[in-house]
């Protein structure tokens, strides 16, 4: 399951929480409602209080290049790149 599927399912699993929310509170309410890969992500989130979903979504680390449809190949390709280094690697275009 990739990572925005994981977060779909994390939007769906927390749309009945009550805001503020602990990282416990989030993480514990997920845990009756997510699958595991919702969890994980949820447990990579820093100790907050978080006041409503998108600062709960601006704090879940996902992989950038994965919004922007990139395969694995796509992603190993550009990080081979000749391109100077201070790009970030989702931003690099293949040579």
């Amino acid at each position: 399951m990739n990572d925005q599927t994981a977060w779909a399912q994390v939007q769906e699993a927390l749309s009945d929480l009550d805001f503020p929310a602990t990282k416990e509170e989030v993480v514990e309410h997920a845990s009756r409602h997510a699958g595991e890969a919702g969890r994980k992500l949820l447990r990579a989130l820093p100790l907050a209080t978080y006041r409503n979903m998108s600062e709960i979504r601006s704090s879940v680390p996902l992989d950038p290049a994965a919004d922007d449809g990139q395969t694995a190949a796509q992603k190993a390709e550009q990080a081979r790149s000749k391109h100077d280094h201070r790009i970030a690697e989702h931003l690099r275009r293949p040579d």
